[in-house]
């Protein structure tokens, strides 16, 4: 795992026609509404209990196109500051040598060997009620998890989305 600063997560984004959203000079993420070129959007609600969120991030994580590399980009870890523990993310960063603070280095690349680090991210992501965005190396497909607690899955292939629209249901 490689952890990413704001622009670093910009380029990576870019070079792969994901477009970024850039609030007075400050990269704060994705661009939620993905509409250039259009992404197939399939929304759903996080489960509010525990063992099903880690469920919903390995489900949710299996549906993406393979891919070389991923980027986890966190945001708005702060918003509910009563549903999260800093100190047990912050030691899942030092653990695999990331030293800087979420704030300096939001973004996460991970490679196919490393998923469960991955549902380890969209675990904590869904359980303190963080914004994270989940995005492949093809730029095909993206999840996003929103600390309003809701989220979507997006292809760039409306028959992707239309399959896991219908993955989604029977996985409810």
């Amino acid at each position: 795992m490689k952890c990413l600063t704001y622009s670093e997560c910009a380029n990576w984004c870019s070079l792969r026609s994901i477009p970024t959203k850039d609030i007075e000079g400050y990269i704060v993420g994705p661009h939620p509404d993905l509409q250039s070129p259009p992404f197939f959007m399939v929304e759903f609600k996080p489960p509010t209990d525990s063992g099903r969120k880690v469920a919903l991030a390995r489900f949710l994580l299996s549906l993406l196109d393979p891919a070389p590399e991923m980027l986890f980009w966190l945001g708005d870890w702060a918003v509910w500051p009563s549903s999260q523990h800093m100190p047990l993310f912050t030691r899942f960063r030092q653990a695999v040598g990331e030293r800087r603070p979420l704030i300096e280095a939001p973004g996460h690349l991970l490679t196919p060997d490393e998923n469960d680090d991955g549902i380890s991210i969209l675990t904590i992501s869904l359980e303190f009620i963080w914004d994270c965005h989940v995005l492949t190396a093809s730029g095909r497909d993206a999840i996003f998890v929103s600390h309003d607690e809701w989220g979507w899955f997006a292809s760039r292939e409306e028959s992707v989305a239309e399959s896991v629209r219908k993955k989604m249901e029977a996985w409810t």
